[in-house]
């Protein structure tokens, strides 16, 4: 054996021997024993461990802790906090018990946190730590330290990354209220050291608006993906009739103990790569070795990816799939890459279409119905016998990855609605799959990016689709609660927090300016212009009944420019007004104005006044009078409507 072999050999035979020595005292029980049995029994509970054994090969002391896994163990590092080592072991048995209940990934999210945040501070001390002597003090230096300067350009971390940095070092310490040994030291630490809480109020408010598509960039995304499906559907059915001629020239060259047409037919090859390899993806060199004449037609004359394509989905296939039940959804980026086909509803007569999907860290389920009444709201159609139908739509899907899901390198996979081959390279078919989600999978950013560079679009993801999604909803109905909805959220501090677009806090801004002036108006005009009552194109008009074309920008004397119009009964007179004499309710108003002009007299003015201003107000309203026809007038003369009286 080589110096070098014998080197290694003897560092993994050291490595065992270290881990079996300490074994007995390193076994985690992050879990009750008055669990369930069923409970008490998961592999991760009982096999977890906190190594602190010195590195076999540089001696070095390290600290980690060590999860199993069906391929490699996890092993996540902590050797950073070792310079206070009782307080090191500590934490590590914190974030074991914690990390036994969550995904890999979060696991991986929080113990970056702890490296970077409490690690790096803890270095910086010279004076030990442990779980003992943390006092207010200590707190206060960390969040002083937490506030200082920690990227590379001197700039200090946003509020909500040191509050998420803290709150790793509370989740470990959180983890051991009632561990049976150090239970009552984590009591001690979170209610009388002066644990910090709050120390960045308002963190989590937004402060830069979510990114959307506008509608026209919107518009031009779905009439690319269906622009897109529109080959494919041609694309379908040339594949079939391809591969039908393949096939029956394959069986005659067979039969005739000849060699098949591979060079001057695509289909040849297809059919031949689909008798040869049922179950997997055949590489170039399987086709050459199977049969030459087959590899060489294909490497220099067809191309690998069209041939495949007469059999399998690519994954750039799927792209403008996947964005269009993005867009009728509007579930988040993993979830739509990750939806399955047992969890698609279909009604009996198709008409209505309930998707069922999973969303990380949240309880429920997503639920999306997609109903024939909803075509308008959304762009294209959802009922069958449609051009373009949602479920003519799935069905393409479904044909398309027909084939792909017999040769998946994971059958487990074979229910998704998303599979698809690779472009080179990568032997492996799967659906988008990820350790952090599948919106994270680079066969799907890759052909999504060349899906939008094919198109000229604006760049875009999922998650901008879902946002998207939600401001289209706002601008459909005006109801925060309606995008709640709609972007299945189970709280709505969650869609005002994050999912409000810079559109949407405009429109919010000016609904609220607007409703201020009025309210500035009525009290100005003692309650004589009431907008509660008024039609939405009333209310910005002086006088009820009326519209008004420009309310900030009135003509009529004593109207400042800029502010909203008081001109109460003025409105018959007035070239920016908007009048509707044929409607029952805004003639009403018309009829019981001489009224309130007339009432004006008794008290609330001077004659001399009276004569000088209102004569020829009444005048221009008799015009509008004489407009009002008979029928209507009868109408309207019913509702017995009283105006406060001018002046």
């Amino acid at each position: 054996m080589s110096p070098r072999r014998f080197k290694t050999a003897a560092s993994v035979v050291a490595q065992a021997n270290a881990r079996a020595a300490e074994a007995s005292k390193n076994i985690a029980q992050p879990m009750p024993l008055m669990l369930r049995p069923e409970e008490r029994s998961a592999p991760v509970a009982f096999h977890s461990r906190i190594d602190d054994s010195r590195d076999p090969e540089t001696g070095a002391p390290r600290l980690r802790v060590i999860f199993p896994n069906n391929d490699a163990p996890e092993i996540y590092e902590l050797s950073c906090l070792l310079a206070h080592e009782e307080l090191a072991l500590f934490l590590a048995e914190g974030f074991n018990h914690w990390a036994a209940s969550v995904s890999p990934p979060t696991r991986d999210k929080r113990l970056r946190e702890l490296t970077r945040g409490i690690g790096t501070f803890l270095m910086s001390l010279d004076q030990k730590v442990t779980p003992t002597s943390i006092d207010e003090a200590f707190w206060t230096s960390f969040v002083v330290w937490l506030n200082g300067p920690r990227h590379r350009s001197g700039k200090t971390w946003a509020p909500a990354t040191r509050a998420k940095t803290l709150n790793a070092v509370k989740i470990c310490i959180s983890a051991l209220l009632d561990h049976p040994v150090h239970g009552a030291a984590a009591t001690t630490i979170m209610d009388q050291s002066g644990f910090p809480h709050n120390s960045w109020p308002g963190r989590s408010r937004k402060s830069v608006p979510t990114k959307v598509l506008s509608p026209t960039e919107r518009q031009a995304m779905i009439f690319a993906c269906l622009s897109e499906i529109a080959v494919t559907r041609e694309h379908l059915l040339e594949r079939e009739a391809i591969l039908a001629t393949g096939r029956a020239l394959l069986e005659d060259a067979q039969s005739e103990g000849r060699a098949p047409p591979y060079y001057s037919e695509v289909g040849a090859c297809a059919a031949r790569i689909e008798q040869s390899f049922p179950d997997r993806l055949a590489l170039p060199k399987d086709l050459h070795l199977l049969e030459p004449a087959l590899g060489r037609a294909v490497a220099y004359k067809h191309g690998m990816i069209p041939t495949r394509r007469l059999l399998y989905a690519t994954f750039r296939d799927l792209v403008p799939f996947v964005i269009l039940i993005g867009t009728k959804t509007a579930f988040n980026s993993d979830t739509v890459l990750s939806l399955k086909w047992s969890q698609v509803r279909t009604s009996r007569d198709k008409k209505t279409i309930t998707f069922l999907g999973i969303k990380n860290r949240a309880s429920d389920l997503q639920v999306s119905m997609t109903e024939a009444g909803t075509a308008l709201d959304h762009d294209f159609a959802a009922e069958p016998g449609v051009p373009f139908a949602f479920a003519d739509l799935l069905d393409m899907l479904r044909e398309l990855t027909e084939r792909t899901r017999h040769i998946l390198s994971d059958p487990s996979q074979a229910d998704r609605l998303f599979v698809g081959i690779p472009a080179w390279g990568s032997q492996t078919v799967k659906s988008y799959d990820h350790k952090n989600g599948p919106s994270s999978d680079e066969a799907w950013k890759y052909s999504l990016q060349k899906f939008v560079n094919d198109h000229g679009l604006k760049p875009f993801s999922l998650q901008t689709v879902r946002f998207t999604e939600g401001e289209s909803e706002w601008r459909r109905t005006g109801d925060l609660l309606a995008v709640r909805d709609r972007l299945g959220h189970t709280h709505i501090a969650t869609t005002r927090t994050h999912y409000t677009s810079d559109g949407m806090r405009r429109d919010s801004q000016l609904r609220v300016a607007e409703t201020q002036a009025f309210y500035h108006r009525w009290a100005r005009t003692e309650g004589r212009i009431d907008p509660r009552q008024q039609p939405e194109k009333c209310r910005s008009a002086a006088t009820p009944g009326f519209g008004c074309l420009d309310p900030f920008n009135s003509p009529r004397p004593g109207q400042s420019k800029g502010k909203l119009c008081t001109a109460y009964g003025e409105c018959a007179d007035c070239p920016l007004a908007q009048a509707w004499p044929h409607n029952v309710q805004a003639a009403a108003y018309y009829l019981a104005l001489p009224k309130a002009i007339n009432d004006a007299r008794l008290g609330r003015m001077s004659p001399r006044h009276w004569a000088q201003k209102w004569p020829p107000i009444l005048n221009a309203h008799n015009h509008l009078l004489d407009e009002i026809p008979s029928e209507i007038r009868a109408n309207a003369s019913r509702l017995h409507v009283k105006l406060k009286p001018v002046g």
